[in-house]
């Protein structure tokens, strides 16, 4: 069994990629068995300029930085190492597909999964828990010791091997029931009104994300045809990965007179700590209509400011809705 971790950058650019920065492996002979084998590649990343917040976190950061290491050659030395054993696991479900995605990029042959078992799911499932429990939680729960700095691809591969003495083949075969099936959502009734490309506002810096989302000047968008400032209230946002901030919000404000626009507002942290936001009216296109449907499925942040404001930027929606 080989027992897979990475971590990634997101970047802050639109090339649609989880850049992969580190690949950690341990490779097992069975469930809960000792490490027999261990694979580690640190990466230089090329394809984002910038790190995402949570890749700012990373321990090895100014590592993959200096690495000569890129993603293609290690990916293959990878392939060799893993052999015919196409059994893998790992603490959540995301890794091969995130490998694989960068397989793509790259123009390299997928890594084939017999079998997938998720670690993170068959934890909880154990424990009776109903919601999914972090991978140091999880360690510290079963009294293993805090040896290694968490966060660091081959650590935690390495954390997740040890927590496989605490669960058996029934927990790693166990599936959640089928959520019901989900009210199909209303079409989003947007302004079909073309107009010129707006400027993005710059906002902030301020000591917390949510002193950003909650500024009146934030939530005041301007209808990008008559000017006329509207109130947004309520910024949504896609889940984003455990103790990581999200980055993209998106609200919708109402013009009395031209209809409704999507606002979306990038938010992003300082290198001395403050937070800062930078908000625009893009031009709608099919893949922001899906970026905004995704994040209606993700979070919601309700704005902290004057409830006349909310009163009415929902009375607006409510009767653009309705003409």
């Amino acid at each position: 069994m080989i027992i897979l971790d990475l971590e990634w950058n997101r970047g802050y650019d639109k090339k649609p990629l989880n850049e992969i920065l580190q690949i950690g492996a341990v490779r097992t002979e069975k469930l809960g068995g000792p490490i027999v084998d261990t694979f580690n590649a640190c990466l230089r990343p090329t394809v984002h300029k910038k790190f995402d917040l949570g890749a700012k976190k990373l321990p090895e950061l100014e590592v993959f930085k200096t690495s000569r290491q890129r993603f293609p050659g290690a990916a293959e030395a990878f392939r060799a190492w893993c052999g015919d054993d196409k059994v893998f696991a790992g603490w959540g479900g995301g890794d091969v597909e995130a490998l694989n995605e960068n397989c793509k990029y790259w123009g390299l042959p997928p890594f084939e999964a017999e079998e997938f078992f998720d670690f993170q799911r068959a934890f909880a499932h154990a424990l009776g828990a109903d919601q999914q429990i972090a991978l140091w939680r999880a360690a510290e729960y079963c009294g293993v010791p805090d040896v290694f700095d968490y966060h660091n691809a081959l650590n935690d591969a390495m954390y997740t091997a040890v927590l496989g003495r605490w669960l058996t083949r029934s927990d790693l075969a166990w599936r959640p029931e089928p959520a019901p099936p989900k009210h199909r959502r209303a079409a989003l009734k947007l302004s079909r009104l073309s107009f010129p490309r707006q400027a993005r506002q710059k906002l902030g810096p301020v000591g917390t994300p949510e002193e950003v989302l909650d500024a009146r000047s934030t939530r005041t968008p301007a209808c990008p045809l008559c000017g006329h400032r509207q109130g947004i209230a309520r910024w949504h946002f896609i889940a984003p990965k455990e103790g990581r901030t999200a980055q993209q919000y998106y609200g919708v404000f109402t013009c009395p007179e031209h209809g409704r626009f999507l606002c979306r507002l990038t938010l992003t942290r300082r290198e001395d700590g403050l937070w800062q936001g930078r908000r625009s009216v893009p031009e709608i296109t099919p893949e922001l209509t899906l970026e905004y449907a995704a994040a209606l499925d993700g979070g919601v942040h309700v704005c902290k400011g004057k409830g006349r404001l909310r009163r009415k930027s929902a009375r607006l929606e409510q009767e653009a809705g309705e003409s």
